[in-house]
């Protein structure tokens, strides 16, 4: 497995699914042979725009630059509103109109690759070059070797201009032969995760909400719970980047969750933090818990020729 070196069949007891990331080729099929919509199993996310473009403008799969340039457009377009200003906003820093009635975006592509990318005509949002930067950049780990199932895409040379209200031109994708092997997603059970909050407001708030962490930390002491793993949060003053804010904010919500193989283990936890509303400390409210089972996810790659997309028609 990529992530920890271990042999996949170690998870053949605990295993659900395994899914390998298909690229552009199936869904191309699909089109040539007239489907109207496209149903796809795990396929890798450019590869839903990389396929009409192939289809639409005949660019051969093999057209390593073309590949490249396409899955470029795939993958600015691939989160939908994030290039048009969703996940971008940042009041004060990067302001975005209207986010309430946010666009999608658009590509628009000719023969040679030229592409600019706008979005709906009179919706909100914007596309400038600062959204299209950063989806550019977006979960990439080596822009000069993006892999995926359709092409090794070199984003390094990449130009934008501006071209002027919500329209950016993007130039110089490019790309190298496709890897020969696939992503396989296995999703695997690994136990429970039982959690409980309850908040508390006003002066003194974090101080009860240690407090309130504290006696959780004894209880299951008391209790003998033994879990893989704890996680003790102050929302609203530490749980995020794990050091406490130095200003002592007016509210917090106290949260504990742990991850254990036991379903009874995991719903104590959330019953010992409701149990505060009484036991603990003054002023709790708004408690609630959950078990939820843990889908695990792992990694594999498996040789390319393994791998048999079939395409299935139906009318309707």
């Amino acid at each position: 497995m990529l992530e920890t070196g271990a042999r996949s069949s170690t998870l053949n007891a605990h295993l659900v699914s395994a899914n390998a990331y298909l690229g552009a080729a199936p869904i191309v099929e699909a089109l040539a042979g007239g489907a109207d919509v496209v149903l796809t199993e795990r396929v890798a996310d450019p590869a839903l725009f990389a396929a009409p473009l192939i289809h639409e403008l005949g660019w051969s799969m093999t057209d390593w630059h073309k590949m490249g340039q396409a899955t470029l457009v795939g993958h600015l377009l691939e989160c939908a509103g994030q290039i048009t200003g969703g996940y971008f906003a940042d009041p004060g820093f990067k302001d975005v109109p209207d986010l309430g009635r946010l666009g999608f975006p658009l590509a628009e592509v000719d023969e040679q690759g030229t592409v600019v990318i706008t979005k709906v005509p009179g919706s909100g949002g914007h596309v400038t070059l600062a959204t299209c930067k950063e989806q550019l950049l977006y979960e990439i780990h080596d822009p000069a070797c993006y892999l995926t199932p359709d092409v090794k895409a070199d984003f390094s040379q990449v130009e934008m201009t501006a071209l002027g209200s919500d329209r950016v031109q993007v130039r110089g994708g490019s790309g190298r032969s496709r890897p020969e092997t696939l992503k396989v997603s296995m999703g695997y059970l690994e136990g429970y995760i039982g959690e409980g909050q309850i908040s508390y407001g006003g002066p003194g708030a974090v101080a009860r909400g240690r407090l309130a962490l504290d006696i959780i930390r004894q209880r299951l002491a008391l209790l003998g719970v033994i879990a893989d793993d704890v996680s003790y949060d102050l929302i609203g003053h530490d749980a995020l980047l794990n050091t406490a804010c130095k200003a002592q904010p007016n509210e917090v919500r106290m949260r504990v969750a742990l991850r254990t193989e036991d379903p009874d283990v995991a719903e104590l936890v959330g019953r010992e933090v409701e149990a505060l509303y009484t036991n603990g400390p003054a002023g709790g409210g708004g408690a609630s818990r959950s078990v939820r089972q843990v889908l695990a996810v792992a990694s594999v790659l498996l040789p390319r020729g393994q791998v048999n997309p079939a395409v299935h028609y139906l009318s309707v």
